[in-house]
């Protein structure tokens, strides 16, 4: 049994000009650039509108003059000056977001300030007993000379090791902690297999570089024992140095930054003159080494002390 599908077509009836029916829905002619539903709503703004038809607008003519009259007479500078900041922020969430950010980032380029200004390296006072000018050459001791029992003096920018890579330079310009380590090893040991070179390389490998009171201090101690050096702290007083010292034993002393150094050093207290004052190696200045010292310039530059002994 079959069955058969009715197709119905029904005429759509589309009233002519003439008809009764166009009187109350005219038909809009077609057109290229339709018209969303609720153009009609559209209210332009008045001050934009304005600035353009006197080609005042930013866009038409890019100048600072016309910049500036469109920013003045731009709607949120009115409501700014009537209702006030803070009520413009609790209504409007881009100015609050726009005005944290900016209060964010003066927060955090204070605190980079403040980061650089106490982490930047201290310097001596012009009149300070450590801003000794180096006049002197630095010319590190022989190695033929090198004997047990003496502290040889060596520097950080001697030729032989000054171009050796160090932390974030060369050994030239902050090298005193190897090249300090190494003076003391060879007046304990006699043993002239190493210098300052292994000494350096050894904290690079370590990642104990860093110019810092601990980390210089935790450096000695641990290559030192590395090398075979026994390192005993000392009390910081004029006693314990004095102690030390007439025992014919090197001390080393890790400096406060700003005294001996811009930065945290070392320097290798040798001996006692008959003026009762301290003859020392400073690695970073020959010009430091060649004077005599008062325990109370020493006591006060000293963040730490050792005495070195054979292990």
């Amino acid at each position: 049994m079959s069955t058969t599908a009715a197709v119905h077509r029904r005429k759509l009836a589309v009233p002519s000009p003439a008809s009764p029916a166009s009187d109350n829905a005219a038909v809009r002619a077609a057109s290229l650039h339709p018209q969303a539903t609720a153009a009609g709503n559209f209210v332009p703004d008045p001050v934009t509108l304005e600035l353009t038809e006197r080609a005042e607008h930013p866009m038409l003519t890019p100048s600072w003059k016309s910049f500036r009259a469109y920013a003045s007479n731009h709607p949120e500078f009115a409501e700014l000056k009537s209702q006030g900041l803070v009520p413009m922020m609790r209504a409007h969430q881009g100015l609050r977001l726009a005005i944290y950010a900016v209060a964010a980032s003066l927060v955090l380029l204070l605190a980079a300030l403040l980061a650089y200004w106490w982490l930047m390296p201290a310097t001596a006072d012009a009149d300070s007993p450590y801003a000794t000018a180096d006049s002197a050459t630095a010319t590190s001791t022989a190695a033929a000379q090198w004997e047990k029992g003496v502290v040889p003096s060596l520097y950080q920018n001697d030729a032989s090791w000054a171009h050796v890579p160090y932390g974030q330079a060369a050994m030239g310009s902050t090298g005193a902690a190897p090249t300090a380590l190494a003076m003391a090893y060879i007046a304990t040991t006699g043993d002239t297999t190493y210098t300052p070179v292994e000494f350096a390389q050894w904290a690079t490998d370590h990642d104990m570089t860093a110019a810092g009171v601990d980390t210089v201090a935790a450096y000695l101690q641990q290559a030192g024992a590395e090398f075979g050096l026994a390192l005993e702290p000392l009390p910081a007083d004029a006693h314990g140095l004095r102690c030390a010292i007439v025992s014919k034993v090197p001390v080393l002393v890790v400096t406060q930054p700003g005294t001996f150094a811009p930065a945290a050093s070392v320097v290798v207290l040798d001996d006692i003159d008959k003026d009762s004052r301290i003859i020392l190696h400073d690695p970073s200045s020959p010009s430091r080494s060649a004077k005599s010292w008062p325990f109370d310039d020493i006591i006060d530059a000293t963040a730490a002390a050792f005495e070195v002994h054979a292990a």
